[in-house]
């Protein structure tokens, strides 16, 4: 599968903050993110996982789904497209907890102001294979 981006800086630095959390390093993502960066997760977002907000907030979100997936959390870019007011990514998806696998394909549209992440909408594209998931694990719905 090839990773289609267009040159903008935009993107740029998107595809440098998500090589970095690859590593472990939130550093690059944190700085791109205001204080006040909203996360809204239309389509897996039980409970207090639906809205996000605060970079602070959305930081422990991530660090708790690591957690969750044992370690295992991944998040692939697979296309990027981007200006200066919005990024649209479609992103692969997967982590293990036990012997239940999470692979999903989810759109990222991030809003952009001044070079700052200040909103981003997540969309699952697999939402039969989700639910699947989260029935084996014994939650319903992804981990608060």
């Amino acid at each position: 599968m090839s990773t289609t981006v267009t040159e903008h800086p935009n993107v740029t630095a998107l595809l440098e903050a998500f090589a970095a959390l690859g590593e472990g390093d939130v550093g690059p993502s944190e700085a791109l993110m205001t204080e006040d960066f909203v996360v809204v997760n239309h389509d897996n977002g039980a409970g207090d996982r639906h809205l996000v907000e605060g970079r602070d907030a959305f930081l422990g979100f991530l660090a708790g789904w690591a957690e969750f997936f044992e370690g295992t959390w991944a998040q692939r870019p697979l296309g990027i497209f981007g200006d200066d007011d919005h990024l649209v990514m479609l992103v692969h998806e997967t982590g293990r907890r036990g012997d239940a696998v999470f692979d999903n394909r989810a759109v990222y549209v991030i809003e952009v102001r001044d070079g700052r992440w200040i909103r981003m909408d997540t969309y699952d594209r697999d939402r039969e294979a989700n639910a699947a998931f989260w029935d084996q694990v014994g939650v319903s719905g992804p981990p608060r």
